[in-house]
């Protein structure tokens, strides 16, 4: 017989050793899955930020190049086209590379940084990540531009599910949005 709230020993013999069992009620264990449940819905609710590293690891699909205007919202940039396309891979080793196209494609593009060449990005590089700056920074090893070749780029970086958004640093104007690869 079980009283909720109250909790017994039971004394059982299994094959020749002594052991103690806690019996309880079903209201204690109903209970003890909701506070489980209660305790999985507040960390899942938690924005999801890297925890190390290999939160980075794997192939991103850009998805928006966006720029923030003097009142704090965010649009489109339009010097990359309607619709630009692009990838970005890290792996587990420090290792990344980037390749951004505007679509349609364009030879010259006005406003835009010497990242681009004749509408394009591309470069790799090794990658560092610092969880407690928020920061990943990609060292240039290579660039489609040789001028800005073996320059180290800051980017500040949120998860958010399977979406990375890396944003420029140090001014914070301009976001790029990934959803990792299926």
């Amino acid at each position: 017989m079980n009283i909720v709230g109250e909790a017994r020993v039971i004394w059982a013999r299994s094959s020749g050793a002594h052991r103690f069992r806690v019996r309880t009620s079903t209201g204690q264990v109903m209970m003890r899955y909701a506070k489980a449940l209660c305790a999985l819905v507040a960390v899942l609710a938690q924005p999801a930020t890297a925890q190390t590293a290999a939160d980075f690891v794997g192939t991103w699909e850009l998805v928006s190049i966006e720029r923030v205007s003097e009142s704090g919202e965010w649009s489109p940039v339009l010097y990359a086209g309607a619709d630009p396309v692009g990838v970005i891979m890290y792996d587990g080793i420090g290792n990344m590379a980037v390749q951004i196209s505007t679509a349609p494609r364009v030879t010259e593009i006005p406003g835009a940084s010497p990242e681009w060449v004749n509408g394009y990005i591309a470069y790799y590089a090794r990658y560092e990540v610092d969880i407690a700056a928020g920061t990943v920074t990609h060292h240039r090893r290579n660039h489609l531009n040789p001028e800005i070749s073996g320059l180290s780029v800051v980017r500040y970086f949120h998860f958010d599910g399977d979406i990375l958004t890396l944003t420029v640093a140090p001014d914070r104007t301009v976001r790029l949005n990934w959803a990792r690869a299926r």
